[in-house]
């Protein structure tokens, strides 16, 4: 993989994500939905929760630090779910397009070694942070898809 592939990657799934939001109302966004607890604005929340760790953890590791690892998943989304639910539709989608646009120019801004080379990092024990970086873009979209498509397609 290369750069260019990793990007066309991350924007083929987000314009499928897109899609599926565009269908929404704003008004349906707060409807609870998915996972029975969780609204697409959550969801919304969600995904740029992680999007911002992983730009934030980048530079972290670019400095030759070593970051913490991310220890309790589920209460690390609960928490974001909880923090996101106080904020406006519009506050969340704004950070959630932030964080997308920073992974974009983190991807842009790295050099080969630190996306490809798995012993580039130490903290990545031997995973590319190009693995990390498609986890919580195209594959966290690929993996909510379905059943915010499932949602869609019996609300129609």
């Amino acid at each position: 993989m290369n750069k260019q592939e990793l990007m066309d990657k991350i924007l083929a799934s987000r314009a499928q994500l897109e899609e599926e939001l565009g269908q929404i109302s704003n008004e349906r966004m707060t409807m609870i939905i998915l996972h029975g607890e969780w609204s697409v604005k959550d969801l919304i929340g969600h995904l740029g929760f992680w999007e911002s760790r992983i730009a934030a953890l980048f530079p972290l590791l670019q400095a030759g630090k070593t970051p913490e690892p991310f220890r309790d998943i589920d209460a690390l989304n609960i928490q974001a779910v909880d923090e996101m639910r106080t904020l406006t539709l519009a506050d969340v989608r704004r950070l959630e397009k932030s964080a997308y646009q920073k992974i974009l120019a983190l991807i842009k801004e790295a050099s080969d070694p630190e996306l490809f080379d798995p012993d580039h990092f130490a903290w990545t024990e031997g995973r590319c942070f190009e693995e990390i970086i498609s986890d919580n873009t195209s594959g966290h979209y690929e993996e909510h898809l379905p059943e915010l498509q499932a949602w869609l397609k019996r609300v129609a």
